[in-house]
């Protein structure tokens, strides 16, 4: 019995393995930025739609490649933005009116294609933080207001389908192996009493 146990254990962690979360590692998005004062800048509306390939790296370090800049991480299902060299006043005006905006598109996740977002979790030390997001994409606006370098936003994406979904078919053959095998278990066992 032991034996069969120790069996059902093992199949069990190899199907909660392919019961992965699905991810957007690998995915290939795009972020623009837009400021909503002043006349379009080369560091912002000038960069177009930056494209990149999710991965375990950042995928948009120091983005403004300039003294007062932020980094970008695009997680398996989230996103991060840490703020560089704070403190500092904004990007491109200090009055407190002006939002810097940007928009991460084309989200796919991997091996579960009718995946889409549903809503966000955001977590942030910031005020004034604004979030928006589609079937495939998320923005978020942040004030030009006083950026220190240890404030953060992290964007959680929430789906429309849960972490993990077991598929049908490998449901059907787990059980079936896991009843073979309490059937082979108790036959032998019936064929060792009889030659007792």
């Amino acid at each position: 019995m032991n034996r069969l146990l120790g069996i059902f254990a093992v199949g069990a962690m190899l199907l909660a393995s392919n019961l992965a979360s699905a991810t957007i590692i690998g995915d290939d998005v795009y972020l623009s930025c837009q400021q909503s004062s002043g006349s379009a800048h080369q560091l912002c509306e000038g960069n177009g739609a930056l494209a990149a390939t999710v991965s375990d790296e950042i995928e948009y370090p120091d983005y403004f490649n300039f003294e007062n800049s932020l980094s970008i991480d695009v997680l398996a299902n989230a996103l991060r933005v840490d703020f560089d060299n704070g403190p500092y006043c904004g990007w491109f005006t200090c009055d407190g009116r002006g939002l810097l905006s940007f928009v991460l598109s084309d989200l796919d996740w991997l091996g579960t294609p009718n995946k889409i977002l549903t809503g966000l979790d955001v977590s942030t030390n910031m005020t004034g933080v604004q979030t928006d997001f589609t079937a495939d994409s998320v923005s978020f606006a942040l004030p030009e207001t006083s950026v220190t370098s240890d404030m953060f936003l992290q964007i959680d994406f929430l789906t429309n389908a849960p972490a993990s979904v077991i598929e049908p078919s490998s449901l059907t053959v787990f059980v079936l192996a896991i009843f073979g095998l309490a059937a082979r278990r108790l036959r032998n066992s019936k064929l060792r009493s009889n030659t007792q």
